[in-house]
């Protein structure tokens, strides 16, 4: 029940935080920069994880954006297994991570494959961005 909890909270945090910045934020400038996907490159990059449900999609999307936290956050949960419950959401709160980021740790195996994927995680937040 506490991981529920601790879900609502991160996934209203995060569409706040979203909902909240200015889209000329995501802009990169030129639009001309902007690396385009074909859709053929989308659904195959996209396959992995296709089936998973919306909210934990919205979640993996945002935090492909931030390489370099998921895979402190894949590091920091293999450390700390043996945390669960209040402890856990009390040791998260201490690390700097984005929300989204924060929100996989209930899901280290999602964290796993994006840590050990790594050019596929930023060709995700790359298209994500775009």
């Amino acid at each position: 029940m506490k991981k529920v909890e601790f879900f609502k909270k991160i996934m209203i945090g995060a569409l706040v935080l979203l909902l909240s910045v200015p889209t000329t934020l995501f802009a990169q400038g030129n639009q001309e920069n902007v690396e385009k996907f074909p859709p053929e490159q989308l659904d195959q990059m996209l396959a992995p994880i296709a089936l998973y449900p919306d909210v934990l999609l919205a979640q993996v999307l945002m935090a492909s954006m931030y390489p370099l936290e998921v895979v402190l956050a894949d590091r920091w949960v293999r450390k700390n297994q043996d945390l669960k419950g209040d402890r856990l959401n009390n040791a998260l709160d201490s690390e700097p991570w984005d929300v989204s980021v924060k929100a996989l740790v209930p899901f280290p195996a999602v964290l796993a494959m994006m840590s050990e994927k790594m050019e596929w995680t930023q060709m995700v937040g790359n298209a994500f961005l775009a």
